[in-house]
Formats: structure tokens, sequence, C-alpha cells
């Protein structure tokens, strides 16, 4: 019996297969590197952005009321009504500034409370801001039940809508002090100058109950050393909110108008050559194509072959046939194992 389909098979196959590959070689090598170098400059700016946008000074608090339960910003809520009510509490200097509207005779100065829980409450959104979603952590974020949620979260994959969630932010800061400036830096000078003296207060309150409690009377020159020594530096140990405020919105500044723009290029011709050319995928449909073919397309015939004219055997080959079909599946299995290592190798790629 014979089969001039069957028999025209392999040759075909082994033909096509190389061609194939041949071609596909040369396209996959320049597809893979044009994706490289695209991941590779997006890499590049995204560690450029983290270094220009991590913030200079921060401060965290056991409670953090800006941060939700699964570790995201609650930007919408807490962050916008934290930015309100503080601008809202010397509002009338930028009415009178800009407009020519002086304060009303009726207008209430904000207590001493008011002011520093609202300085404070900035510091720690502007904290919270910059070292979570859609920003940078940079395991700076240390509290309880919220680490690994936060930290979590912010090695997700950098894409166009975290670009988009970072603009609306910065947005909305660069708005804020843009019309507010002047407001704002009056709360951060009077939150300095409130702080300092509710430190006072304390530590002199401290001191002077340290000295009653002694049993022997402390000279004059011991008490000024313990006092300079002890008490005052911790009145002098004030964040300057007028320093903090402003290096921030510069921050969402520089965010706005160099990291942005520097993302958003690298994303999109990322994902152009990632989306264009799809390397991953192409090359493992091309390598599935290569093995089903070398299995079906030329073993199967040639093992089909074989069995069409051993139809009536001959017991005196049966060895030299078994000898044929062990040198025919070693040879194949080499190129069969090799097409698998390349499937599970590139399959490990990631260009995301």
């Amino acid at each position: 019996m014979s089969s001039p389909i069957l028999e025209a098979l392999p040759a075909l196959h082994v033909t096509v297969i190389g061609v194939i590959a041949a071609f596909f070689s040369a396209f996959a090598i320049y597809a893979y590197q044009k994706v490289n170098d695209a991941k590779e400059k997006l890499d590049e700016a995204l560690h450029h952005s983290m270094s220009v946008s991590i913030p200079n000074s921060m401060m965290f608090s056991g409670n953090n009321v800006f941060l939700s339960q699964d570790g995201t910003l609650n930007w919408d809520d807490r962050g916008k009504e934290a930015l309100r009510r503080a601008v809202m509490l010397y509002s009338y200097l930028d009415y009178e500034e800009k407009y020519g509207v002086p304060p009303s005779p009726y207008q209430r100065e904000p207590n001493p409370e008011e002011v520093i829980a609202a300085c404070n409450d900035l510091f720690s959104l502007f904290t919270t801001i910059f070292t979570t979603y859609p920003f940078w952590n940079n395991n700076v974020v240390h509290i309880m039940g919220q680490t690994d949620k936060v930290t979590q979260l912010c090695s997700k994959e950098f894409d166009t809508n975290r670009i988009h969630e970072m603009q609306r932010i910065v947005g909305y800061l660069n708005w804020t002090w843009s019309t507010s400036n002047r407001s704002l830096m009056t709360l951060a000078s009077r939150g300095i100058e409130f702080t300092r003296q509710k430190q006072l207060k304390e530590q002199t309150e401290m001191f002077e109950e340290q000295v009653l409690n002694m049993q022997h009377q402390m000279p004059k020159s011991e008490q000024e050393r313990i006092w300079k020594q002890f008490y005052l530096p911790q009145v002098d140990r004030v964040s300057d909110f007028q320093e903090v405020f402003a290096s921030y919105f510069e921050k969402a500044h520089v965010v706005e108008r160099d990291v942005i723009p520097l993302l958003s290029s690298s994303i999109s011709s990322f994902n152009t050559y990632n989306e264009t050319f799809r390397v991953k995928e192409t090359t493992l449909k091309v390598i599935t194509l290569i093995m089903f073919n070398m299995v079906f397309g030329v073993l199967l015939p040639l093992v089909t072959l074989n069995l069409l004219v051993g139809v009536n055997v001959d017991w005196s080959n049966l060895w030299f046939s078994a000898f044929e079909y062990f040198v025919l599946f070693s040879t194949i299995f080499p190129y069969l194992w090799a097409c698998n290592f390349l499937f599970k190798k590139v399959k490990k790629l990631n260009f995301a």
C-alpha cells in the first residue's frame, strides 16, 4: 500500500516549518527589542518620577483617617474636606487680596486648637497622598493593619487609569494652591506660632511640677540648666508648616508639569509596541503550531507509512523495524523538548 499524500507530508511540513521559523525569528528579535526598549524607558521614567515625587518630610499617625480599610486613599471624602476646612479658616484674606473685599467686622478668628488641628491634618493628608496609590510607597508606610494593603496597591501595574487618578489629585492640589495660597500660608504661620505656645505651656507646667516635687530647693542655675537641656528643645521642636506646605504643593506642581507627561508618553509608547507586536502571545502561538505540525505533520505520517509498509509482518525484520522507531522518536524528541522549553520560557516573560 502507498499513500502519496502521507509520503509528501513530512518533507512538506519540515520545509514550511523551516521557512516559518526563519521568518519568525527575525520578526521576534526585532519586536522583542522594540518592546523591551519601550519597557526599559518606562522603568526609567517610573524611577525618575518616583525620585522627584517622594516627599522630603512626612507625618504619620496611628489612626490615619485619610486611608480606607482597603488601603486606598480616601480622597473624595476625607481628603478634599480637610483641604476645604483648612482653606476656609483664613479664606477672607484671599478674597481681600483678589477681589478687594474687606473682611467682615463679624469675621471670627480661628482659635488655636482649630488652627493646630488643621495644620496637622494637612501635613498627614499630604504625606498620605504621596505615599499611597496612585503614587508610590517605597515601604515608608508602617501602619498596623494597613501597611501590606498600601504596599500591595502601590505595586500595581502603572497604566493610563493610574495616570488619570494622579492627574485628578494633583490638579485639585494645584488649583487649591493657586487660589488660596495666602490663606494656607497664614494658616501655616499661625500653626507654628500656636503650636510653639502650646508646647511652651505644656513644658513649663511639666518643669514647674518637677521642681515642686523635689525634696530640696534646687539652685536657680541648676533649674536653668535643666530647663534648657530637657524642656526647651521640646518647645523648639515644632514642624515648619510653611515649608512643609510649600514643598508639598511644589511636588504636586512638578508631578503635573513633568512626571505625568513623562509617564503618559512612556506608557503610550510601550502600549503601542506591546499591542502592535504582541510578542509573547504570537510567539506562544507559533511554538504551539510548530509542535503540532511536528507531531501530526511529520512524526505521525512517518509512523503511519511504516505501519502501512509492514501490514504483512515479517517477523525476521521485527528488530530492524523497532530500531527504525527508536531512531525516529529519539531524533524527533529533542525538537519537541526544545519547543516545549521555549514555550515555558516565553510564558514567563513579563512585559507589563
